[in-house]
């Protein structure tokens, strides 16, 4: 995590010394709303990864299990997950839920 003096430093950098590639842009932030736009950028990050569950209250996170699986079965689990156009969690989250409501 950068420090309060690091993030001081970058944003004088950027204020005073950064060099656009296209001169005259209408969308660079420098000076102070370059700065402020910098720390909340890295206030919001700091929470992590949001919540799966929408219920949940802000910064409780979602629970995390490891699982252990054959090659043929990572494969066949990438493959769906590609041709659904969704992450391999995703995948297994979905699975998981069906399996447990009717067992």
């Amino acid at each position: 995590m950068a420090t309060e003096g690091e993030l001081a430093a970058a944003a004088e950098w950027v204020a005073r010394q950064m060099v656009l590639r296209r001169g005259g842009s209408q969308v660079a932030l420098r000076g102070p709303d370059a700065a402020a736009f910098g720390r909340d950028l890295i206030e919001r990050s700091k929470g992590g990864r949001p919540s799966i569950d929408p219920e949940a209250k802000p910064g409780r996170h979602s629970r995390a299990i490891q699982v252990r699986v054959d090659d043929s079965l990572d494969r066949a689990l990438a493959e769906t997950a590609r041709a659904q156009h969704r992450s391999k969690s995703a995948v297994v989250r979905d699975a998981l839920a069906a399996y447990v409501s009717i067992h």
